[in-house]
């Protein structure tokens, strides 16, 4: 828990890379995010990056890891993609 909120108000936050992520390529559905791991080699894992996805309303979230090439990087303050995926997309970015 104490790494979660130092992740989140911590010299070192996580929360600073903000994306756009398709996570339904026949529907086109995508979800705002935040890459938190890049290098994922230590779980075997090649080609793919971890990211956070917030839930509305809620300081609690998804953890998935996607192709990188599904992963879009947002030019953005990261605090305003935070708020604005935390609001439900109910405050402006």
């Amino acid at each position: 828990m104490n790494d979660f909120v130092k992740a989140f108000v911590g010299e070192k936050r996580k929360f600073t890379h903000p994306v756009i992520v398709k996570v339904n390529l026949i529907s086109d559905l995508e979800k705002l995010g935040f890459i938190t791991t890049e290098d994922l080699a230590h779980l075997g894992v090649e080609g793919k990056v971890g990211v956070f996805f917030p839930h509305s309303y809620n300081w609690s979230g998804e953890f998935f890891i996607v192709p990188k090439e599904h992963v879009r990087p947002l030019n953005l303050p990261p605090g305003e993609v935070m708020k604005f995926a935390f609001t439900g997309g109910v405050t402006t970015v």
